[in-house]
């Protein structure tokens, strides 16, 4: 009600602001420019701001008006435009709705340490967040987003030597700093005997760091997730 009010009253003030700045440029043009506006002309334009003005300070309250014998009905015309946005929301959020699974489809066959998609997802919540519309689809979200912390985690054996599976739950997990720590050159030498692709220990150090930082950003959001109000 209050902000109902508060709209109200800008409104009013700015519909008065209007129509002055009617009057006072009307004048203006009448003072400096007589040859070049008619007396006609000037009421013309003052009552043209007057009208502007008084629209704009009765908005609220204008149900209806007329342009050239054709009705024009701004409380319709509101609910039309309100209606639509509503349905856009509800559109835009069932659509994402439908992408966050498709996520899981995609192949986590690689032979490089962090999961493929990851990236698919961390693009999708993006937009999410800047749609704004996180908290309606939380449930969706958690639920993606535990299957590849322990995907993405699993890929990181080497590290912390506990196998993990959907089961077990988010405090079971290892924070990234933990794997940071745990990674030493024993765990590097360790790695590449069983992935003979690699005869370069920093590079194959560096794999796993990168592992460890796509992990950390799922980590991440899902602090941040329990950290929203239900």
């Amino acid at each position: 009600m209050k902000d109902k009010k508060s709209k109200s009253k800008v409104n009013t003030i700015f519909g008065i602001l209007v129509g002055l700045v009617g009057i006072v440029c009307g004048l203006w043009l009448l003072i400096f420019f007589e040859k070049k506006i008619t007396g006609s002309e000037f009421v013309a334009l003052v009552l043209g701001f007057s009208v502007i003005g008084l629209i704009i300070a009765f908005a609220s309250e204008v149900q209806e008006f007329s342009i050239a014998g054709n009705s024009v009905k701004l409380k319709e015309l509101r609910l039309e435009a309100e209606r639509k946005i509503e349905e856009l929301d509800k559109a835009k959020t069932e659509l994402f709705r439908l992408m966050l699974p498709q996520v899981l489809q995609g192949s986590q066959k690689t032979l490089n340490k962090i999961d493929p998609r990851i990236v698919s997802f961390l693009n999708i919540f993006d937009q999410i967040k800047s749609l704004e519309i996180v908290n309606e689809l939380r449930c969706e979200i958690e639920h993606v987003l535990h299957v590849l912390l322990i995907c993405q985690y699993g890929k990181l054996k080497v590290i912390h030597q506990r196998a993990k599976t959907t089961e077990n739950s988010f405090d079971e997990l290892d924070s990234p700093t933990s794997l940071f720590v745990s990674l030493n050159d024993e765990k590097v030498v360790q790695f590449m005997k069983y992935n003979n692709q690699y005869q370069d220990s920093h590079v194959a150090k560096g794999d796993l760091v990168d592992g460890i930082h796509a992990y950390a950003k799922l980590y991440a959001i899902k602090l941040k997730l329990d950290k929203l109000v239900n």
